[in-house]
């Protein structure tokens, strides 16, 4: 298929104009509409249904940005060429891509809503009269059917600004290609993401501020995590919540991974997975998957639905200061999301405190 590239050549004439100036207006227009930058680009450039390519990358290629093979260019080349405004949203696009290659947050929870302000009232499921028998009462006995109540919280969450700062200068990365400098990327995006899963879990076991967090369930001997107890924090959940989730420390994590009744592939095929990949993340003992949290507390193991457990309120997407990047202040350039975890059903997680 050949790419019609008209739209895209005249788009690229606007590119290499802002770039040579070092405008970073277009980044400024994205803001002002609550778009990406590459979402921007696509309202000039609209990419064909089937296109393999969007409008993002249509330009990278037109301006000769190659990031994999023998022909990567170095940031250097990046920073000169005609390409410069596309760097920001380039750094962004591979930050986000680590973000959701070892283990994405967004996996952890049932909902996203973009909302503006700094703080949310929270809304959730009252599921205390909910969980009466429907059948029982819909039999023409005179009784009021179960209710499902709506409600808002007592209090309003605050949203959470997150970021981290690139810790690297031009100078030092100026000659390094673009096929080794994603991969610093890449690790600071799933750094990030660790740091949403310390929230989402932190959230889970003391609450969001406005509501409590999950119920400690455990009824094992003290200091020892047995099977039993993995089995019985899997029964705790009420229908139709079950355990999908169990988000805890890296030594928790192991001590799970190393029960002996989870080791017979025969009554658990993942055990073998495990066994050949060494992920952990492949071994689903009672069907649920393993999440390191690492900053979790010790022995303060949590079993959450990701259906029903979560929602996160987003008031800015995950955003890059493009001015710096576009003007060599790497070192000094902020990578952030403000966003907020809050629960929306009572119930949907429980606690293992052994």
């Amino acid at each position: 298929m050949t790419l019609n590239l008209e739209n895209s050549e005249k788009l690229k004439e606007l590119i290499v104009g802002h770039s040579r100036s070092g405008n970073p207006a277009l980044y400024a227009e994205a803001q002002e509409q609550g778009i990406s930058f590459t979402e921007l680009l696509e309202q000039i450039d609209p990419s064909e249904p089937d296109g393999t390519l969007d409008a993002f990358e249509r330009q990278l290629m037109l301006n000769g940005i190659e990031s994999d093979g023998p022909r990567t260019i170095t940031m250097e080349q990046f920073f000169v060429g005609g390409g410069l405004i596309l760097l920001p949203e380039y750094i962004l696009r591979e930050i986000k891509r680590g973000y959701q290659m070892v283990q994405d947050p967004t996996d952890l929870v049932a909902t996203i809503v973009h909302e503006t302000g700094p703080t949310v009232r929270p809304i959730y499921i009252k599921t205390t009269n909910a969980k009466e028998s429907l059948g029982k009462r819909g039999s023409g006995s005179g009784g009021a059917y179960p209710r499902v109540e709506l409600l808002y919280r007592d209090k309003e969450a605050s949203i959470i600004d997150r970021g981290r700062q690139f810790d690297f200068s031009y100078r030092v990365v100026r000659n390094q290609k673009l096929t080794e400098f994603k991969v610093f990327l890449w690790w600071i995006g799933a750094q990030m993401a660790y740091d949403e899963i310390d929230d989402i879990y932190d959230v889970l076991l003391n609450g969001d501020g406005t509501s409590a967090g999950a119920a400690d369930i455990f009824n094992g001997v003290g200091g020892t995590f047995a099977y039993s107890d993995l089995v019985h924090l899997a029964m705790s959940f009420d229908v139709p919540a079950s355990m999908t989730h169990i988000v805890a420390k890296i030594t928790d994590i192991e001590a799970i991974v190393n029960l002996t009744q989870l080791q017979d592939p025969l009554a658990w095929s993942q055990a073998e997975l495990f066994r050949r990949s060494g992920d952990y993340r492949s071994f689903l003992p009672v069907n649920a998957k393993l999440v390191i949290a690492p900053n979790a507390t010790s022995t303060k193991i949590v079993a959450f639905d990701s259906r029903f457990a979560l929602r996160e309120t987003v008031s800015q997407p995950l955003m890059i200061e493009a001015e710096k990047v576009i003007n060599q202040k790497l070192e000094s350039a902020v990578v952030s999301k403000e966003s907020v975890y809050t629960i929306m059903v009572d119930g949907a997680a429980k606690l293992s405190d052994y």
